[in-house]
Order: C-alpha cells, then sequence, then structure tokens
C-alpha cells in the first residue's frame, strides 16, 4: 500500500456515514473521486511528502491562528504523527466561530 497522511479507515469510515452523492453534473462523483486519486498519486511520484486530509467536521479549521503556538503545534502534530494516531482533543478542541 502507497503511504498515506491521512488514516485510510477513518476516511472509508467517513465516507460512508456521510454518504455524499452529488448529481449535478451527472458524473459529478466519478469526477470528485478522479481528482482525490491525482491529489493522492502525484505528491508521491514527484518525491513529496503524501497528501493530508483533513475533515471539516474535526475543528474550525478556519479559525486556525498562526501567531497561536497551540493552533501551530497543531498543525504541526497533523505533519509529524502516524496517520492513524488521532489528534487528542485537548489539544484543539473545535471553537464557535
Amino acid at each position: 500500500m502507497m503511504p498515506l497522511g491521512f488514516s485510510f479507515s477513518h476516511w472509508q469510515e467517513l465516507c460512508r456515514e456521510i454518504n455524499a452523492q452529488d448529481n449535478q453534473p451527472i458524473d459529478r462523483d466519478e469526477r470528485r473521486a478522479w481528482y482525490d486519486v491525482l491529489r493522492d498519486l502525484v505528491p508521491i511520484i514527484y518525491g513529496f511528502k503524501p497528501t493530508v486530509r483533513l475533515y471539516a467536521g474535526d475543528y474550525a479549521w478556519c479559525a486556525v491562528n498562526p501567531t497561536e503556538a497551540k493552533d501551530r503545534e497543531l498543525c504541526r502534530g497533523l505533519f509529524e504523527q502516524s496517520p492513524d494516531a488521532p489528534i487528542p482533543p485537548s489539544l484543539f478542541p473545535l471553537r464557535k466561530l
């Protein structure tokens, strides 16, 4: 299996749970799947680290402030930990926007 920057099993679980079906245009699901494949393969082919996928429902990602140490630590942790290791909720609780 190729290296991934996210938990494959967690992503599969989210896909089953959400069960998104976008049919406008008719082949939208297929297009999105193709672009996901490219996002996963191209970095590896060119010698970059694997793609890291962030689920919007995990954290208020738009509220991450690069000037705050705990926010920088959250982002650093995403790139340094095993993709299957969960991010501790205490590190960055979901913020109300």
